[in-house]
């Protein structure tokens, strides 16, 4: 009796928003307390109250809870990235130094995944898979970095202004967009049908021209429209009016990031990084610091209750190793370039860190390779289980390389937008 009423009661998608953020404001405080952060502590408390351990909320078909919070989920990651692309310039996001980071970034752990995999894993029991294209698309599941995750420690940390952190999530933006080439490269190749250079060519133009014209566009017009618009609201008691047009433009940039088979994370950080040196980029924080405070934390529950720990033991071993081999492969991928480009070694180390996050991106990708029969369950699960230790391991690490940082000033960007404040 009592069980089925607290199913029935679970199951109400307000009930389970309720329960879902008022645990997200406790694990964030008890994982302060403990010299964690707290978004690792929102990951950690998912996996407890999942299906893999207490089984208090999950995504059983049928619930309206289970229909309710992956859509709200990848909401949360959206604004939290729109946010962060509005704290950083742009013209120090994407240069040569970040995109060189990146490509190391990206060949080491697909190179060091493969062979891992290749090592590890025993040969497929069904007859639709082979053992090369299995370990080759674990390889491809440790390209990407965790954009959201990283970004979360470090604004966490006050630091998202420091060139530590611009370095970080430049290179891991690039990191994402190689990410989706590498995966059209590999699911050519293990499907069997062949790398299509005229498919491949057509990704890599999409991804550069969508960072180039995306970024263009909001800088010299879209700004221009949002400041008008944000004139226009306040002269008539509508201070929200800007705001909700910059955020629409966010989740415009969203939209065609996925249409282009990019991370819809990506667009929005892209959008971010075009309105942040307009004037009126304060008032924009404002309003969405109130959303992330809400949606963000829903986000990392989420991460953490779609995981299943409950696999074989040797999978367990060999997703054990599989994050060791994916946070090394970024701390040398990315750290040493970062370091021959002229950075100290305790801030390549940073960079390195800071790139050896996996989860949402590897869980995409990871999730594709399961509905095309390249991987089976299991190893979709190791995949996610390497994805969980390495948010859990790598911002801890990566907090302890950047406490000689200190806190960042927001106000260090200057307003380039045009369009002057009324009665300036």
């Amino acid at each position: 009796m009592l069980e089925e009423l607290w199913k029935d009661t679970i199951s109400n998608p307000w009930f389970g928003l309720a329960l879902l953020i008022a645990l997200a404001m406790v694990s964030g405080a008890v994982f302060r307390r403990l010299g964690f952060s707290k978004v690792v502590g929102q990951i950690a408390l998912g996996i407890i109250i999942g299906p893999s351990l207490l089984k208090i909320i999950t995504f059983e078909e049928g619930s309206e809870t289970a229909d309710i919070i992956p859509l709200l989920a990848p909401f949360g990651a959206i604004i939290m990235l729109f946010m962060i692309g509005l704290e950083c310039d742009i013209k120090e996001i994407y240069t040569k130094k970040n995109i060189m980071i990146a490509i190391g970034g990206i060949t080491l752990p697909w190179i060091a995944g493969y062979a891992l995999a290749w090592l590890m894993l025993p040969e497929p029991s069904s007859p639709d898979m082979d053992r090369f294209s299995q370990s080759i698309f674990v390889g491809t599941a440790l390209v990407a970095t965790s954009v959201a995750i990283t970004a979360g420690v470090l604004r966490e940390m006050g630091i998202i202004g420091s060139s530590v952190a611009k370095t970080i999530l430049g290179a891991a933006v690039v990191d994402d967009i190689l990410g989706m080439v590498v995966l059209a490269i590999t699911a050519g190749v293990a499907t069997g049908t062949g790398l299509d250079m005229g498919d491949l060519f057509l990704i890599i133009l999409a991804a550069v021209l969508f960072v180039g014209l995306g970024s263009f566009i909001g800088m010299r017009l879209a700004v221009r429209v949002i400041g008008r618009v944000e004139r226009w609201g306040m002269a008539r008691g509508m201070r929200e009016s800007g705001f909700l047009l910059a955020l629409s433009f966010a989740f415009i940039y969203a939209f065609i990031s996925e249409l282009i088979g990019i991370s819809a994370i990506v667009g929005a950080f892209i959008a971010g990084t075009s309105f942040s040196a307009c004037e009126y980029r304060k008032q924009f924080m404002e309003g969405i610091t109130f959303l992330e405070w809400v949606f963000a934390p829903i986000f990392f529950l989420s991460l953490g209750i779609l995981v299943d720990i409950n696999i074989p033991a040797e999978l367990w071993y060999f997703a054990v190793a599989l994050a060791a081999v994916a946070m090394l492969s970024k701390l040398l991928g990315g750290g040493i370039p970062a370091w021959l480009a002229g950075m100290s070694r305790r801030d390549s180390v940073s960079v390195g860190l800071g790139m050896a996050a996996r989860l949402e991106v590897a869980m995409i990708i990871a999730l594709y390779g399961l509905t095309v029969d390249i991987i089976d369950t299991q190893i979709y699960s190791a995949i996610i289980i390497m994805g969980v230790i390495s948010v859990l391991v790598a911002p801890s690490l990566l907090r302890v390389t950047v406490r000689h940082i200190g806190q960042s000033n927001g106000d260090a960007l200057a307003p380039a937008c045009e369009m002057p404040r009324d009665g300036q």
